[in-house]
């Protein structure tokens, strides 16, 4: 009997001890790894390939999508503030609907405000590419889902998919 404690001690030892999914997933990879996954920096391999791409503009794209995230990120903790602030006041026991609109509506104006410097860096970056490489892209994104039209729109060149519902919110194409 002691022996069969002994064994399920062990086994739940070395099973638990690493903690769950350790070595699996997005935390297992190196921090510097997961902040280029979040910041779109993903590889371009796919989409270097499709479009034949030079290595300098691979780094150009790159370049002008970190400058898109820093001219961004004022208009995107403001919007965060607002949300926390209507958050906060839905939670109240009365919320003031005049303040809530309020919040509403300049959350929109924000939202609108970064769609609209997303499309003018988007013009940015397709003019980064040659005429040939513009109609690639455009048959690509005909085509539909591909790891190439993803690792397009994570650089810039294409709109990101429009968000639909269920899985908790994440984006996805059609």
């Amino acid at each position: 009997m002691r022996w069969k404690l002994l064994v399920v001690m062990t086994l739940g030892a070395a099973v638990f001890g690493q903690g769950f999914g350790a070595g699996y997933g997005p935390r297992a990879q190196a921090p510097r790894q997961r902040m280029a996954r979040v910041a779109g920096m993903r590889s371009m391999d796919s989409l270097k390939a499709a479009l034949s791409l030079s290595d300098v503009q691979v780094q150009q794209l790159r370049d002008l999508r970190r400058e898109q995230f820093q001219a961004a990120r004022p208009s995107l903790e403001q919007m965060r503030e607002k949300r926390r602030t209507l958050g906060e006041l839905m939670r109240s026991e009365n919320p003031d609907p005049g303040q809530v609109g309020q919040l509403m509506v300049e959350s929109k104006k924000l939202r609108d405000s970064v769609k609209t410097a997303g499309a003018d860096y988007r013009a940015k970056a397709q003019s980064l590419l040659t005429p040939d490489q513009k109609t690639k892209l455009m048959e690509m994104e005909k085509a539909g889902r591909s790891g190439a039209m993803r690792q397009a729109a994570a650089a810039g060149l294409l709109a990101p998919p429009e968000r639909r519902a269920g899985r908790m919110g994440r984006q996805s194409y059609r």
